[in-house]
Protein backbone atom coordinates (compact mmCIF):
# COMPACT_ATOMS: atom_id res chain seq x y z
CA UNK A 1 0.00 0.00 0.00
CA UNK A 2 1.33 3.45 -0.96
CA UNK A 3 1.75 6.03 2.29
CA UNK A 4 1.42 9.56 1.39
CA UNK A 5 2.77 11.98 3.23
CA UNK A 6 2.22 15.60 3.17
CA UNK A 7 2.94 18.66 5.31
CA UNK A 8 -0.65 21.08 6.24
CA UNK A 9 0.26 24.77 7.60
CA UNK A 10 -1.93 25.99 10.09
CA UNK A 11 -2.55 29.75 10.58
CA UNK A 12 -3.80 30.08 14.32
CA UNK A 13 -5.52 33.39 14.06
CA UNK A 14 -7.47 32.36 10.86
CA UNK A 15 -7.58 28.83 11.91
CA UNK A 16 -7.11 28.15 8.27
CA UNK A 17 -5.01 24.62 7.00
CA UNK A 18 -3.27 25.00 3.88
CA UNK A 19 -1.98 21.92 2.36
CA UNK A 20 1.36 22.49 0.87
CA UNK A 21 1.27 21.65 -2.86
CA UNK A 22 -2.47 21.84 -2.89
CA UNK A 23 -3.77 25.13 -5.09
CA UNK A 24 -6.24 26.29 -2.45
CA UNK A 25 -7.41 26.41 1.60
CA UNK A 26 -9.47 24.20 3.64
CA UNK A 27 -11.25 25.71 6.31
CA UNK A 28 -10.03 24.09 9.48
CA UNK A 29 -13.73 24.38 10.73
CA UNK A 30 -14.59 21.91 7.82
CA UNK A 31 -11.93 19.59 8.86
CA UNK A 32 -12.40 19.25 12.23
CA UNK A 33 -16.19 18.69 12.76
CA UNK A 34 -15.50 18.35 16.65
CA UNK A 35 -18.70 16.84 17.96
CA UNK A 36 -18.85 14.36 15.66
CA UNK A 37 -16.88 11.07 16.07
CA UNK A 38 -13.47 11.27 14.87
CA UNK A 39 -11.07 8.13 14.76
CA UNK A 40 -7.12 7.78 16.06
CA UNK A 41 -4.82 4.77 15.11
CA UNK A 42 -1.26 4.45 15.68
CA UNK A 43 2.04 2.86 13.95
CA UNK A 44 3.31 1.06 16.23
CA UNK A 45 7.11 1.02 14.88
CA UNK A 46 7.03 4.84 15.24
CA UNK A 47 4.55 5.47 18.68
CA UNK A 48 2.92 7.97 16.36
CA UNK A 49 -0.73 8.38 16.80
CA UNK A 50 -2.94 9.70 13.95
CA UNK A 51 -6.51 11.31 13.96
CA UNK A 52 -8.89 11.27 10.90
CA UNK A 53 -9.15 14.82 9.77
CA UNK A 54 -12.92 14.08 8.64
CA UNK A 55 -15.15 12.54 11.02
CA UNK A 56 -15.69 8.72 11.16
CA UNK A 57 -17.41 6.27 13.04
CA UNK A 58 -16.97 3.36 14.98
CA UNK A 59 -18.20 1.34 12.08
CA UNK A 60 -15.93 2.99 9.48
CA UNK A 61 -12.75 2.15 11.64
CA UNK A 62 -13.78 -1.47 12.17
CA UNK A 63 -13.60 -1.65 8.45
CA UNK A 64 -10.60 0.59 7.98
CA UNK A 65 -7.92 -1.46 5.85
CA UNK A 66 -4.81 -0.29 7.91
CA UNK A 67 -0.93 -0.24 7.11
CA UNK A 68 0.95 -3.53 8.26
CA UNK A 69 2.30 -2.48 11.71
CA UNK A 70 -0.92 0.16 12.66
CA UNK A 71 -3.59 -0.60 15.17
CA UNK A 72 -6.56 1.10 15.76
CA UNK A 73 -6.62 3.47 19.15
CA UNK A 74 -10.62 4.41 19.30
CA UNK A 75 -13.30 7.09 18.68
CA UNK A 76 -13.88 9.80 20.27
CA UNK A 77 -15.72 12.94 19.98
CA UNK A 78 -14.82 16.54 21.07
CA UNK A 79 -16.42 18.91 23.96
CA UNK A 80 -14.87 21.95 22.39
CA UNK A 81 -16.10 24.05 19.38
CA UNK A 82 -13.01 23.73 17.49
CA UNK A 83 -9.60 22.19 17.53
CA UNK A 84 -6.42 22.23 15.98
CA UNK A 85 -2.84 20.85 16.39
CA UNK A 86 -0.52 23.98 16.05
CA UNK A 87 2.20 20.84 14.88
CA UNK A 88 2.74 17.59 14.79
CA UNK A 89 5.56 15.88 17.16
CA UNK A 90 9.01 16.25 16.38
CA UNK A 91 8.31 19.39 13.69
CA UNK A 92 10.04 22.23 14.03
CA UNK A 93 7.92 25.06 14.53
CA UNK A 94 4.24 25.70 14.66
CA UNK A 95 2.53 25.86 11.23
CA UNK A 96 3.59 22.50 9.87
CA UNK A 97 1.23 19.43 10.40
CA UNK A 98 2.36 16.13 9.36
CA UNK A 99 -0.64 13.92 7.03
CA UNK A 100 -1.12 10.75 5.34
CA UNK A 101 -3.52 9.15 3.78
CA UNK A 102 -5.13 5.65 5.13
CA UNK A 103 -7.18 3.39 2.83
CA UNK A 104 -8.64 6.76 0.90
CA UNK A 105 -9.32 8.85 4.49
CA UNK A 106 -7.14 11.79 5.61
CA UNK A 107 -5.34 11.97 8.91
CA UNK A 108 -2.77 13.84 10.69
CA UNK A 109 -0.02 13.22 13.08
CA UNK A 110 -1.55 14.97 16.37
CA UNK A 111 0.50 13.14 18.81
CA UNK A 112 3.14 10.74 20.53
CA UNK A 113 2.11 8.22 23.38
CA UNK A 114 4.90 7.52 26.25
CA UNK A 115 7.39 5.30 25.57
CA UNK A 116 6.13 3.52 28.84
CA UNK A 117 2.05 3.39 28.27
CA UNK A 118 -0.27 4.18 30.48
CA UNK A 119 0.46 4.78 33.89
CA UNK A 120 -2.58 4.50 36.63
CA UNK A 121 -1.36 6.06 39.87
CA UNK A 122 -4.48 4.84 41.54
CA UNK A 123 -5.32 1.87 41.73
CA UNK A 124 -8.99 0.86 39.74
CA UNK A 125 -8.91 4.95 38.77
CA UNK A 126 -8.49 6.30 35.40
CA UNK A 127 -5.60 6.00 32.92
CA UNK A 128 -3.19 8.36 32.62
CA UNK A 129 -0.86 9.23 29.65
CA UNK A 130 1.47 11.86 29.05
CA UNK A 131 1.30 13.10 26.14
CA UNK A 132 3.69 14.96 23.28
CA UNK A 133 1.25 17.22 21.47
CA UNK A 134 0.78 20.78 20.76
CA UNK A 135 -2.82 20.98 21.49
CA UNK A 136 -5.09 23.73 21.29
CA UNK A 137 -9.11 24.13 22.01
CA UNK A 138 -11.54 26.82 21.81
CA UNK A 139 -14.87 27.03 22.97
CA UNK A 140 -17.41 29.33 21.81
CA UNK A 141 -19.04 31.97 24.39
CA UNK A 142 -21.63 30.76 26.60
CA UNK A 143 -20.16 27.19 26.35
CA UNK A 144 -20.27 25.47 29.62
CA UNK A 145 -17.54 22.97 30.12
CA UNK A 146 -16.48 20.12 32.95
CA UNK A 147 -13.33 20.87 34.58
CA UNK A 148 -11.21 18.12 36.62
CA UNK A 149 -9.83 19.19 40.05
CA UNK A 150 -7.97 17.00 41.58
CA UNK A 151 -7.07 17.52 45.78
CA UNK A 152 -3.53 19.06 45.52
CA UNK A 153 -5.26 21.95 42.84
CA UNK A 154 -4.38 20.67 39.67
CA UNK A 155 -7.21 20.92 37.51
CA UNK A 156 -8.24 19.45 33.78
CA UNK A 157 -10.72 20.37 30.98
CA UNK A 158 -12.53 18.14 29.79
CA UNK A 159 -11.46 17.13 25.77
CA UNK A 160 -13.78 14.05 25.22
CA UNK A 161 -17.10 13.30 25.71
CA UNK A 162 -18.26 9.92 27.10
CA UNK A 163 -18.64 7.30 25.08
CA UNK A 164 -21.59 4.35 27.04
CA UNK A 165 -21.68 2.55 23.93
CA UNK A 166 -17.68 1.28 23.94
CA UNK A 167 -14.81 1.91 21.66
CA UNK A 168 -13.52 5.25 22.82
CA UNK A 169 -10.30 6.36 23.22
CA UNK A 170 -8.21 4.26 25.85
CA UNK A 171 -11.82 2.42 26.83
CA UNK A 172 -12.14 -1.03 27.32
CA UNK A 173 -15.26 -2.42 26.64
CA UNK A 174 -18.86 -0.47 27.16
CA UNK A 175 -20.24 1.03 30.32
CA UNK A 176 -23.47 0.60 31.84
CA UNK A 177 -25.48 3.85 31.00
CA UNK A 178 -26.50 4.75 34.36
CA UNK A 179 -22.97 4.60 35.32
CA UNK A 180 -21.07 6.88 31.98
CA UNK A 181 -24.07 9.78 33.10
CA UNK A 182 -23.32 10.07 36.81
CA UNK A 183 -20.10 12.32 36.74
CA UNK A 184 -19.48 11.86 40.51
CA UNK A 185 -19.37 8.05 40.94
CA UNK A 186 -16.60 7.89 38.05
CA UNK A 187 -14.47 9.98 40.65
CA UNK A 188 -11.82 8.89 42.70
CA UNK A 189 -12.34 10.03 46.19
CA UNK A 190 -11.30 13.83 46.79
CA UNK A 191 -11.68 14.45 43.33
CA UNK A 192 -14.25 16.60 42.15
CA UNK A 193 -15.63 18.48 39.21
CA UNK A 194 -16.68 22.03 38.73
CA UNK A 195 -18.19 23.70 35.45
CA UNK A 196 -16.98 26.53 33.99
CA UNK A 197 -18.79 29.11 31.87
CA UNK A 198 -17.52 30.76 28.92
CA UNK A 199 -18.71 34.29 28.31
CA UNK A 200 -16.48 35.07 25.10
CA UNK A 201 -14.76 32.88 23.04
CA UNK A 202 -12.17 31.27 24.53
CA UNK A 203 -8.75 29.74 23.04
CA UNK A 204 -6.58 27.43 25.58
CA UNK A 205 -3.42 25.71 24.33
CA UNK A 206 -2.71 22.32 26.27
CA UNK A 207 1.16 22.60 27.68
CA UNK A 208 3.68 19.94 26.18
CA UNK A 209 3.22 17.46 27.33
CA UNK A 210 -0.64 17.60 27.82
CA UNK A 211 -1.36 14.97 30.90
CA UNK A 212 -4.46 12.93 29.79
CA UNK A 213 -6.94 11.28 31.85
CA UNK A 214 -9.14 8.47 30.39
CA UNK A 215 -12.39 7.39 32.28
CA UNK A 216 -13.76 3.98 32.53
CA UNK A 217 -17.21 5.61 30.63
CA UNK A 218 -14.42 6.81 27.44
CA UNK A 219 -14.46 10.70 28.98
CA UNK A 220 -10.86 12.12 29.07
CA UNK A 221 -10.10 15.48 30.85
CA UNK A 222 -6.78 16.96 29.63
CA UNK A 223 -4.21 20.14 31.10
CA UNK A 224 -2.86 20.89 33.50
CA UNK A 225 -4.61 23.66 32.45
CA UNK A 226 -5.30 27.32 34.61
CA UNK A 227 -9.41 28.49 34.28
CA UNK A 228 -10.52 31.74 36.65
Amino acid sequence: MNQIYRTLHVSREQRVVWVTFNRGGINLLDIIDCHKPHVEVMELSSKTVWQSRFPMTSEALENLSLPAGFIAVGVGAAVMDVHYFRRSPGNAEDGSVSERDISGHQFIHCANPPALGAETPIPDGPQLLKVDKHHSLIFMPDRKVDVLCLPDGREYIQVISASPEGGGIMQQGSVQQESASSRDTLLPEGWHLRTVNFQTRTTIHLPNPTEAWFFANGASFQGVVEIH
